[in-house]
Parts: C-alpha cells; sequence; structure tokens
C-alpha cells in the first residue's frame, strides 16, 4: 500500500499513518466504504464492495481505538459480535497505548436486539447499550443482564449524552462503523472528528444508499460539513481517504 498525502511512500506503515494526531485528540472517527458511484452497500452488504485493502485498513482502525461504536440495525445485519481481540493485535494496541480489550457500543432507541447473539456473548468486552429513558423497561431489563445499558436521553438517544457516557468510561477513540442513519446524525450534530473512506475501484449502479441516511440537512451557511483531506493511501486501484471534519 503506498502513500500519496501527506507524503509519497511506496510502502506505508498503515498504523502509523492513522495514528497521526489521532491517538493524542481522539474523538469520533467514522470508517465507511463505497464504490465510486457512492453505493454504501452491495446486495444490502457493505461486503460486496470490500477489497484487501480496507480489510487492512478496518483493522488496522480497530486497532487504534478505544470503542467500536455501531448503530442497532447495521449491527443485526451486518451480524457483529463481541470483538476477540488476537494475542498479536494485543501487541500492536499495547504498543499504541491502548487497552487489550475493544468493548463494542450499540446505538438503539427501542431495544430490539436479541440478548442471545453474539454481540451479548459470555466471554469478551462486555457490550454498551446507548438507549434512552423512554425504551421498553421490560426489555431494558433483559438485555441489563447480558449488556451495561446507558440512558442517554429521554424520548430519543442524545448523541452528545452518549459519547460523553463513553469518555466517562475512559473510551476517547470512537470508532463509528456505521450505519448511515448513524453517521448522518453524529455528524449533524457536529460529533465527528473524522471521515475514513474506502473507494472500492466499481461500479454498483442504481438503487443503493449512501454513507449517509435518514433526513434531509437543513440547509446553512456554517460549512460544518466541510471536510479537508489529510491522508491519502492507494492499492490495487482503491483509495483509502483520510477526511478531517472542518467545524
Amino acid at each position: 500500500m503506498r502513500a500519496l498525502i501527506p507524503e509519497p511512500a511506496i510502502d506505508v506503515d498503515v498504523h502509523e499513518h492513522y495514528a497521526r494526531h489521532w491517538l493524542d485528540r481522539g474523538g469520533v472517527r467514522a470508517n465507511f466504504i463505497s464504490s465510486v458511484d457512492g453505493a454504501v452497500s452491495v446486495a444490502g452488504l457493505s461486503r460486496g464492495l470490500q477489497t484487501p485493502g480496507d480489510n487492512r485498513v478496518f483493522a488496522v482502525l480497530r486497532d487504534l481505538t478505544d470503542v467500536v461504536l455501531v448503530g442497532a440495525g447495521t449491527a443485526r445485519m451486518e451480524g457483529y459480535a463481541a470483538i476477540r481481540v488476537s494475542a498479536d493485535r494485543q501487541a500492536t494496541r499495547k504498543r499504541f497505548g491502548l487497552s487489550e480489550e475493544l468493548p463494542t457500543a450499540v446505538v438503539s432507541q427501542s431495544l430490539h436486539l436479541d440478548p442471545s447473539a453474539p454481540l451479548f456473548g459470555d466471554t469478551g468486552p462486555r457490550t454498551i447499550v446507548l438507549t434512552c429513558a423512554a425504551a421498553d423497561h421490560d426489555l431494558r431489563t433483559q438485555l441489563q443482564d447480558r449488556a451495561d445499558v446507558v440512558i442517554c436521553g429521554e424520548n430519543v438517544v442524545d448523541l452528545g449524552a452518549a459519547r460523553s457516557a463513553l469518555a466517562d468510561r475512559g473510551l476517547t477513540r470512537i470508532l463509528c462503523e456505521g450505519g448511515p442513519t448513524l453517521f448522518a446524525d453524529l455528524a449533524q450534530a457536529g460529533l465527528v472528528e473524522e471521515l475514513c473512506l474506502s473507494l472500492s475501484p466499481q461500479l454498483a449502479g442504481p438503487g443503493a444508499g449512501r454513507i449517509t441516511s435518514g433526513a434531509t440537512w437543513p440547509l446553512d451557511k456554517t460549512g460544518r460539513h466541510a471536510l479537508a483531506l489529510d491522508g491519502l493511501l492507494e492499492e490495487d486501484g482503491a483509495l483509502f481517504c483520510r477526511y478531517r471534519m472542518l467545524r
């Protein structure tokens, strides 16, 4: 994998590339893949777009984070399980000053989650469920035996409060892996510091969604959604962009 930005390099250290500025600064870093024509999935799943380079970047970003943040719909569709970090990856995380364990945090307003799913296993780090006070009490009780359930807001999940709840646990480097609605809501709320976007060298054709979804954003003149390209890698025609969100 070669680097094009910030400095050209034939064989880049991918961990060092994505660790630069991030480990000290922290915040929310979103990771997505899309086709060149903007599709975020093929047949409803992101894996149809993946390349070997994207899989490598995906693993590196997990190596450099305190917690993986994901929406409940994406967790169900993509079959998320509690993350068990191998000995080699534990050593890598330790080298960068991170915990050997990598928990998952799930945003769920309805709490329609299966407590018996692999995400809530008996081994591995305990999953964190970020929900709101209006969520069904019985469902909350069922999940509390299998996960740490945190109330963030009254009728809807307050994403700012959710981020603060993770920070209170020492989880300040947050990797959001989707889905598009969660990412759009985080970005609209000004809660995203970085977007790591893999561009898969293919056309997916009409029909697929984009990396953002949900309600249309209001027009404004603040430029809060402008991006600055801080890093760019390339491998086999795929591009791996590292964008900094401009406030």
